[in-house]
């Protein structure tokens, strides 16, 4: 790439060229905000995923020295590094192929071209004492130390209405450090979550296919927990004749509420967004809502949730899964000897302790995140009220180079980022690749395909799509296609959610449907993780289900075979 495509897009590497969206989607669904690039991600996120790698002895640094080793931004949008995540996998024991199936679910990918570097003697000596550990390993202090730094920052937040401009800044960077570190059990606990699986799976033989049942329930992981929260404050709204009155109103009005409101489920409430205000949609970038920041989001959820009935809880939906997870395991296990048995439960045990520690790695680093979100959020409403911004939330189309200047009230900007704002906006605009191959000349935004231009041939009555077995299930149902959680509102309790991509923060969604078909995302994808913690089926990586799909159309979902049966269309 001659010249970057948009003003925070990285440097391709050369050395790790095959880059892609899936993974990245579900975390970052639009293009990133320019604040959200130049404050945190390139100058913190990047490295410090690189520092997870070599930490977890699978890279030296010198071979991550590149800015999009690991990841990067094209067209404004981020794209996972594929290569050096297939090499990770080749380091650890296991085959590019194995990788893809059980992070990307990616037919149509670039393939990986071998390399002598893909092999590093000393580190895969290192790796198979390292692999000892995550197969045996009851704890992650890495982890630990990250979720309780992570915690304090939250904690410990001072008065941002008493700080000054600068000081709101110096906030905002003072979060960044923490950022790049906690990276390190986002990333220890991604990587390594693939090595139970792979290690059951070829245990398994020609049985694999019982894996995402077996997988099932982890238990403790943190991106479910919200729900579990949600679900509770629903069930107090369901139990109240005045609050079933005032959510039958509409949440503007339960927000109107939220400033005078105590006692009972309000003060519930606020306990609620002390604890998880930090989760919300595409919450990897700064520039976003959190539930913190825009309440409705969680309200709305809510306001969902009341219209099920006790049976729909997720203990319930999680405790008849159960049963089938425990058949599994002992088709899975009939034949084997006790030495087996018990190298095949221990991996798969070492699946779900990952898959946990993953969540909670995630939950640290959009803790830290909001810190930063937060006090950047108080700027913002400031420089709009004085007329330095249009609106709050311009502050995130500034540069970090541009926060000094800002929050001296400076109007030399305004121009700037106007333009920028709208050009930023256009980017949402682009249908682009799934994968992105750097060894080759890379298209200019110019000959990018705008959303619309091309369509999915739809399916008829018989059809049966493929996609990535998620998790477990069986379930019939209408579907109801959802392109973003601006829509959630349209969504009815019982019908099967069809979305480009979920991020955790669409989990409590996952109560209302009775199963979830998403276009990107597998086995190892975080939204499927918590599918299979709240006993949601689910089929992930169905390349252009939305566009397929129509709300309407009748299908059976099978989150085990990752299969979409069409009975009827619309």
């Amino acid at each position: 790439m001659t010249e970057k495509a948009w003003l925070t897009d990285t440097e391709p590497s050369k050395r790790f060229t095959v880059y892609t969206r899936l993974n990245a989607a579900d975390v970052m669904a639009d293009p990133i905000t320019p604040l959200g690039a130049s404050l945190c991600w390139i100058p913190n996120v990047l490295p410090g995923w690189a520092s997870g790698y070599v930490e977890d002895v699978c890279f030296t640094s010198e071979e991550l020295a590149e800015e999009a080793s690991v990841a990067g931004f094209i067209y404004g949008y981020l794209y996972v590094n594929q290569s050096s995540v297939r090499v990770l996998g080749i380091r650890k024991g296991m085959s590019a192929e194995i990788i893809d199936s059980i992070f990307f679910n990616s037919p149509g990918a670039p393939p990986h071209v071998p390399s002598p570097e893909d092999q590093n003697a000393e580190l895969s000596e290192l790796g198979a004492a390292r692999a000892g550990w995550v197969l045996s390993t009851s704890k992650f202090e890495g982890a630990d130390e990250d979720e309780a730094i992570a915690d304090d920052l939250r904690r410990n937040r001072p008065n941002l209405k008493g700080m000054s401009n600068r000081a709101l800044v110096a906030r905002a960077r003072a979060m960044m450090p923490f950022e790049r570190l906690a990276w390190r059990s986002e990333q220890i606990g991604s990587s390594n979550a693939a090595l139970g699986p792979a290690v059951a799976g070829q245990m398994l033989g020609d049985k694999a296919h019982l894996l995402v049942t077996i997988l099932g329930y982890a238990g403790d992981v943190e991106s479910a927990a919200p729900t579990y929260a949600l679900w509770s404050l629903s069930r107090t709204v369901k139990a109240s004749p005045e609050l079933t009155a005032l959510f039958d109103s509409g949440v503007d009005k339960v927000v109107a509420q939220l400033p005078s409101a105590n006692g009972g489920f309000w003060s519930d409430f606020a306990a609620f967004i002390a604890e998880f205000g930090y989760r919300g949609p595409s919450e990897w970038d700064l520039g976003t809502e959190s539930w913190e920041s825009k309440p409705s989001l969680a309200l709305s959820l809510i306001d969902k949730m009341r219209h099920l009935d006790d049976t729909q809880s997720p203990s319930s939906k999680q405790a008849a899964h159960a049963a089938e997870t425990d058949r599994a395991m002992a088709e899975a296990t009939e034949g084997m000897d006790a030495a087996t048995e018990a190298a095949f439960r221990g991996a798969i045990g070492s699946a779900r302790r990952f898959a946990g520690w993953r969540e909670s790695g995630k939950s640290s680093c959009i803790k830290i995140m909001n810190e930063a979100r937060m006090a950047l959020i108080e700027l913002g409403e400031r420089l709009a009220a004085e007329g330095v911004l249009d609106h709050s939330r311009q502050i995130f189309i500034a540069l970090d180079s541009e926060l000094d200047s800002l929050a001296l009230k400076e109007n030399a900007l305004r121009e700037t980022l106007r333009q920028r704002e709208a050009d930023w906006n256009a980017l949402k605009e682009l249908d682009i690749p799934t994968f992105v191959d750097a060894s080759k000349p890379i298209p200019p935004i110019s000959e990018i395909p705008r959303r619309g231009a091309t369509t999915a041939e739809r399916v008829s009555a018989g059809d049966v799509l493929q996609g990535a077995a998620s998790s477990q299930g069986i379930v019939e149902g209408t579907v109801r296609v959802v392109l973003g959680t601006d829509r959630i509102d349209e969504f009815q309790p019982g019908e099967i959610l069809v979305a480009p991509q979920t991020d955790p923060s669409w989990t409590p969604l996952f109560l209302v449907a009775t199963g979830v078909i998403v276009n990107t995302g597998s086995m190892g994808s975080h939204a499927m993780i918590v599918a299979r913690e709240l006993g949601i089926p689910c089929v992930g990586g169905l390349v252009g289900a939305t566009e397929k799909l129509k709300t309407g159309d009748r299908v059976r979902v099978d989150g085990a075979k990752g299969t979409v049966e069409i009975l009827e269309t619309v």
